[in-house]
């Protein structure tokens, strides 16, 4: 089920080339965020590419250091503007996936919004 939230507290992406990842793709496993719990810094092995991913959707594998995502993937942050409006289906590890009103789609912290 979809929820609107109003933006209270602008975010801006500090990664302009996010991570995107297909369901399955092989990936190197690194540390778990700090401020984020449940987020796992990630590369990519095929494009590179790092980012953040939620340990949900990561299936390790049996060295710790490597695995698999369970789903297509984007690290994606949407830069946001108090008084925007958003559309939701999906809240992870205190982070919101968004769709903006012009359908840009991208993860923003659950703190700067409200319902």
């Amino acid at each position: 089920m979809n929820q609107t939230f109003v933006v209270k507290k602008e975010h801006v992406s500090q990664y302009p080339n996010p991570l995107f990842v297909n369901k399955n793709e092989s990936i190197w496993v690194f540390e778990e965020d700090t401020e984020y719990p449940g987020w796992i810094f990630c590369k990519v092995k095929s494009t590179g590419k790092e980012g953040w991913v939620p340990k949900q959707i990561i299936q390790l594998s049996n060295d710790g250091k490597s695995g698999t995502v369970s789903e297509d993937y984007s690290a994606r942050e949407l830069n946001v503007k108090p008084g925007d409006k958003l559309e939701s289906n999906r809240e992870l590890n205190g982070w919101v996936w968004c769709v903006t009103e012009e359908n840009e789609a991208g993860w923003v912290p659950r703190g700067n919004l409200e319902a």
